[in-house]
């Protein structure tokens, strides 16, 4: 009997310990995720921002004749909860601010930002190069607002 006890008080153990996971963001307030190239001939900046269930596109186009288009969507909490899943944190918090040199010889420059527990963390990479700790959310932002193509 006490052997049973010692048993399912160990197992417990590794149940709680593992569905912990650290550096899990916690009050998550907003995400963006963007792309701009600096010389180029159209929409040049695009972006994406998730915050209150709604998803929100941007692309704008610089020159003479500057224009902004916007649309949104809503976004369920299942969806927004995938994402925050992928990103940690403390590797967040961990990250410089600009990885590599973005948009550097015309080749783009790629942005995730998180707004969490009080703070907003954004980090600038290369287009295409994110870092190992934002692969995962990044590839799946970059889904969220490939679906936009059609924001007219």
């Amino acid at each position: 009997m006490k052997a049973n006890l010692i048993f399912m008080v160990g197992v417990l153990s590794v149940l709680l310990f593992a569905t912990c996971k650290k550096g899990k963001i916690k009050n998550l307030n907003s995400i963006s995720y963007g792309t701009s190239f600096g010389m180029c001939g159209g929409y040049c900046v695009q972006s994406i921002s998730i915050s209150d269930a709604k998803l929100t596109f941007t692309k704008s186009k610089h020159g003479q004749t500057p224009d902004t288009k916007t649309c949104s969507k809503n976004i369920s909490d299942e969806e927004v909860n995938s994402i925050k899943d992928l990103l940690n944190g403390s590797q967040i918090a961990n990250l410089p601010e600009v990885i590599g040199c973005p948009d550097c010889a015309d080749g783009g420059a790629e942005w995730i930002s998180v707004t969490a527990d009080g703070k907003t963390h954004k980090i600038t990479y290369d287009y295409g190069k994110p870092p190992k700790e934002l692969e995962a959310a990044a590839a799946k932002l970059k889904v969220l607002k490939d679906g936009f193509k059609d924001c007219n």
